[in-house]
């Protein structure tokens, strides 16, 4: 995230069970609740982010994850001077699972469309959980093949 600091917010059993319910967690975790979240993403949180702000700025490295709980992105793409807003997203949505697929730079830019809560899942976080739940792993890049169009 770029910007000035986002607010921490502990996580709640509501918002892990919207985390869970995003990220199709119940198959894995059929009881999951804030203190599971926090010890299973301890890199990770819940951030308050203002209108306006980046939570993705295009050509940047990166590989988190973001699950938006309340509010709109807007998902915008440059080339050379020209911009263009390629999608609104809202509560449920992911952002950055493109890069559970391919290593590289940020593709697009997602910048918040006022007062926005989000889930941020750290790769290091990510990266521990896909590397030992293979069933997991899989479905978390379903989801992001999906996004791309990709079967």
């Amino acid at each position: 995230m770029s910007g000035v600091a986002p607010e921490r917010l502990p996580i709640d059993d509501a918002g892990a069970a919207f985390l869970s319910q995003a990220l199709k967690l119940d198959g894995f975790f059929p009881e999951f609740l804030g203190e599971h979240a926090t010890k299973l993403y301890p890199h990770s949180g819940l951030f308050i982010v203002a209108n306006d702000f980046h939570i993705i700025e295009q050509g940047d490295a990166g590989r988190d994850l973001f699950i938006l709980y309340s509010g709109h992105v807007e998902i915008r793409k440059s080339l050379g001077n020209a911009s263009t807003t390629l999608a609104t997203l809202g509560p449920g949505d992911l952002l950055g699972e493109i890069a559970l697929l391919r290593d590289g730079v940020r593709g697009a830019t997602a910048v918040a469309m006022g007062r926005v809560l989000v889930f941020m899942l750290a790769f290091v976080d990510l990266h521990y959980i896909l590397t030992n739940n293979a069933e997991l792993a899989e479905h978390l890049k379903a989801m992001a093949r999906g996004r791309l169009g990709i079967k």
